[in-house]
C-alpha cells in the first residue's frame, strides 16, 4: 500500500526521498509528496517546505525543481505514496500533511478516526482534508503544546488511535529529529554509513546506501538524527535494541536491466530464483531426496498430521497446487482456505493440524491476522515468505524464506513460482518421511526420487523454455495481436492445470483489464457455457497428463459454441493442436508434476503481451497495490 521514506544526515535529502518513492512505486499508489526541513524559515515563516501532488511521482519530480535553495540542499526529509483509503486521490489529501509546526506521512487506517475527529472539532481543530492520517497531527500538536517533546508527544497520541498503521513525524521544534512508529504495516531502519539515518516501507530504498537494516515490530518506534537511530517501545517508552538484518539483495536487481517492464525481467528471472530458493531450502550436503534444511519450520512441517494452508490471491492459487503434490505424494490431509474468509469463520481445527500462511510480501493483512489468531490458540504456524524479517515472518513459529529476490512488478510473477518450488518440496519431504517410516531402514520411494531428480534440472529446462529464439515468448506476441480486442478470455484446465488457470485469468484482469475467468475444465458445463460465443477466447491447458482427454472433451464443447482456442500442451500432440486456433507447446518435462512451472510462465506472457498492446501500465496496474496492509 502506501510507501514511506525518511531521511536525515549528509546526503541531499530531495535526493534520497525522490529515489527511494522510486522504488515504491511498485506498492501502489495515486499521489505523493515530499517535506523538506529548512535551515531557516520561509517567506511564510515555516522551517519545513512541502511539495505535493495527486497522480505519479513525477509530478512532484517537476515541482521538485522549483524549490528555494535552502529546500534543495535540505539534509533531512519525509517523503510518501499515498494509496487512498478515507478521502479522494486529491492534492488536498496527499501526504505530508501540516498541522501547525507538526507534519507527517501516514501508511494504514485509523479505525477509531471519527471519534477523533470529533474531539478535535470541538477543540477548535480543523482539518484541511478528508483523510484519517491529518488528524494524528493534531493530536501530537495538542500533546507537545502540553510541553511534551516529539517523541513523548508521538508515544502519548499513538496510544490513543486504534488500528493497523504506521506514522512518521516532523516538527519545526525539534528539527534535528524524525519519529517513526511502526504498529502492523512495514517500517524498516538503517544507518546510512555517511552519516545519519533512512527509514522507509521497505528496504527498496535503503539498498543503495545499505544491506544491513533494522525490520522494526508491532509497538517499535525509532528517533532518527544526525547520530543514527535509536529504538523504543511504544508501550513502556524505554529504550530497546533492535538486532540488524543483513540482506544479499543488491540494487542491480531492482533496477529494470534492459527490460521494458519489471514484470517481463521477472518472468525471464524464474529459472534463476528456482535455484536460489532450491538452494535456501535443502541441505545439499545430504545425498537422499528432497532433504529439507532442519530449522523449526521444518519440525513443525514433519510433526504434522493435517495442513491448512491460508493465502490471498496468486499465493492461495499457490497454495491449491500444493495441495494436489501433498496428496499425491505425502498422502496427507491439506484444505486451502482464502485468509479473508478464514479470519471471520469459527473453523474447526483437528489436533496435529498445521497452519501454513502463504504470502509473497509477507504483510498480507488477512494472512498475518490468521496467523496472530491461530497462535493465540495455541495452534501451531508456519510461513511461507518472501521478504526476511517481515510482519508474517516474524508472527509464525516457523518460516520457510522463498528467495525470489526483490519483485517490483505488482503482478506476481517470480515470488509465485518460488512457492510452487516451496510446496512441491514439502510434498516430496513428506513423502520421503512417509516411505521412511512405512518401509525398510534406508530404503527409498522410486516415485519421490525420480521427482526430486528432475526438480534438479528444472531451472534449466525452464531456462531453455523461456530463451528458444521462436519459442513460448515470441508465440505469445504473435497469439496477443490476434486477441488483443477479444470480448473476453475462459482459462481452463484440470489437476494440476486448474490453479494455473486461475493464475491466467487473474494475470490478464490485473494487467490488461481485460475481463477473464479461471475454470475447472468439468464446470463449464455447470452454468459458465452459456457465456461462450464466437467474441469469447478460451484458453485450454491441456498438458498430456492423466487429465488430459476429459480437458480436450471441454475444449470440443466450447469449440462447439464458437469459441477462440488457445491451447497450451505437449508438442508432440498434434489433435490438442488440430483442434485449435492458436497453439503454445510446452517443453518436454519428464514428470508431469512439474508441468505447472511452464504453463506458468505460458499464461504469464500471454497476458503481458496482451497488456503491452493495450497500453496499461504493466507494473503499477491502476487501484491495486503490491502489498496489501489492509483490510
Amino acid at each position: 500500500m502506501c510507501g514511506i521514506v525518511g531521511y536525515i544526515g549528509k546526503r541531499p535529502a530531495v535526493e534520497v526521498l525522490l529515489k527511494g518513492l522510486s522504488r515504491l512505486e511498485y506498492r501502489g499508489y495515486d499521489s505523493t509528496g515530499i517535506a523538506l526541513r529548512l535551515e531557516t524559515e520561509n517567506s511564510e515563516g515555516s522551517k519545513i517546505e512541502i511539495r505535493k501532488s495527486e497522480g505519479k511521482l513525477e509530478n512532484v519530480q517537476k515541482l521538485a525543481t522549483s524549490l528555494p535553495a535552502q529546500a534543495k540542499n535540505s539534509l533531512c526529509g519525509i517523503g510518501h505514496t499515498r494509496w487512498a483509503t478515507h478521502g479522494k486521490p486529491t492534492t488536498q489529501n496527499a501526504h505530508p500533511h501540516r498541522t501547525g509546526h507538526v507534519v507527517l506521512v501516514h501508511n494504514g487506517i485509523i479505525e477509531n478516526y471519527q471519534e477523533i475527529k470529533e474531539e478535535l472539532l470541538a477543540r477548535g481543530h480543523k482539518p484541511a482534508s478528508e483523510t484519517d492520517s491529518e488528524l494524528f497531527g493534531f493530536l501530537v500538536l495538542d500533546e507537545m503544546a502540553k510541553g511534551l517533546g516529539l517523541r513523548e508527544a508521538v508515544i502519548v497520541s499513538f496510544r490513543g488511535i486504534i488500528g493497523v498503521c504506521s506514522v512518521v513525524v516532523m516538527s519545526e521544534r525539534e528539527l534535528g529529529k524524525i519519529i517513526g512508529v511502526r504498529n502492523g504495516t512495514p517500517m524498516v531502519a538503517a544507518l546510512d554509513p555517511s552519516g545519519g539515518a533512512i527509514l522507509a516501507s521497505d528496504a527498496q530504498p535503503i539498498l543503495e546506501y545499505t544491506n544491513d537494516v533494522f525490520f522494526m515490530g508491532d509497538g517499535d518506534l525509532v528517533e532518527l538524527s544526525e547520530g543514527g537511530a535509536e529504538f523504543f517501545d511504544l508501550t513502556t517508552g524505554l529504550p530497546k535494541k533492535v538486532e540488524s538484518t543483513h540482506l544479499d539483495w543488491s540494487i542491480d536487481r531492482i533496477d529494470r536491466g534492459g527490460y521494458p517492464h519489471y514484470m517481463l525481467k521477472e518472468i525471464y528471472e524464474q529459472p534463476t530464483a528456482l535455484v536460489d530458493t532450491l538452494n535456501a531450502l535443502l541441505d545439499r550436503a545430504k545425498i537422499e531426496s528432497f532433504p529439507l534444511a532442519k530449522h523449526r519450520g521444518t519440525e513443525l512441517l514433519m510433526a504434522a498430521e493435517e495442513l491448512v494452508f491460508v493465502a490471498c490471491g496468486s499465493s492461495w492459487h499457490a497454495a491449491l497446487l500444493g495441495k494436489y503434490w501433498l496428496e499425491k505424494y505425502a498422502r496427507i490431509s491439506v484444505s486451502v482456505e482464502l485468509a479473508s474468509e478464514f479470519r471471520y469463520r469459527d473453523p474447526v481445527l483437528r489436533p496435529g493440524a498445521l497452519v501454513i500462511g502463504v504470502s509473497q510480501s509477507g504483510e498480507t493483512a488477512d494472512t498475518l491476522a490468521v496467523i496472530r489468531a491461530m497462535k493465540k490458540q495455541g495452534v501451531p504456524t508456519l510461513a511461507v515468505v518472501n521478504v526476511r524479517g517481515s510482519p508474517i515472518a516474524r508472527e509464525a513459529e516457523g518460516v520457510f524464506f522463498t528467495a525470489a529476490g526483490p519483485e517490483i512488478g505488482v503482478a506476481s510473477t517470480k515470488a509465485l513460482l518460488t512457492q510452487f518450488l516451496t510446496l512441491l518440496t514439502f510434498a516430496g519431504a513428506l513423502s520421503a518421511k512417509r516411505h521412511h517410516e512405512h518401509g525398510k531402514k534406508g530404503s527409498t520411494d522410486p516415485l519421490t526420487d525420480a521427482l526430486f531428480k528432475n526438480t534438479l534440472v528444472l531451472p534449466h529446462a525452464l531456462t531453455a523454455y523461456l530463451e528458444a529464439t521462436d519459442g513460448v515468448a515470441k508465440q505469445a506476441q504473435t497469439i496477443a495481436k490476434s486477441l488483443v480486442d477479444a470480448k473476453g478470455f475462459f482459462f481452463i484446465g484440470r489437476g494440476y492445470s486448474y490453479p494455473v488457470a486461475l493464475e491466467g485469468a487473474l494475470k490478464l484482469k490485473e494487467i490488461a483489464y481485460v475481463h477473464a475467468e479461471g475454470y475447472a475444465a468439468g464446470e463449464l458445463k455447470h452454468g459458465p457455457i452459456a457465456m461462450i460465443d464466437s467474441d469469447m477466447v478460451v484458453v485450454v491447458l491441456a498438458p498430456k497428463d492423466a487429465w488430459r482427454d476429459k480437458t480436450v472433451s471441454n475444449l470440443e464443447e466450447v469449440k462447439a459454441r464458437g469459441a477462440r482456442i488457445v491451447s497450451i500442451g505437449a508438442p508432440s500432440d498434434s489433435h490438442l493442436r488440430s483442434l485449435s486456433d492458436f497453439w503454445i507447446p510446452l517443453p518436454e518435462l519428464e514428470d508431469d508434476a512439474l508441468l505447472p512451472f511452464a504453463m506458468t510462465p505460458a499464461v504469464q506472457l500471454l497476458s503481458y503481451e496482451i497488456a503491452v498492446l493495450k497500453g496499461t501500465d504493466i507494473d503499477k496496474p491502476r487501484n491495486l497495490a503490491k502489498s496489501v496492509t489492509v483490510e
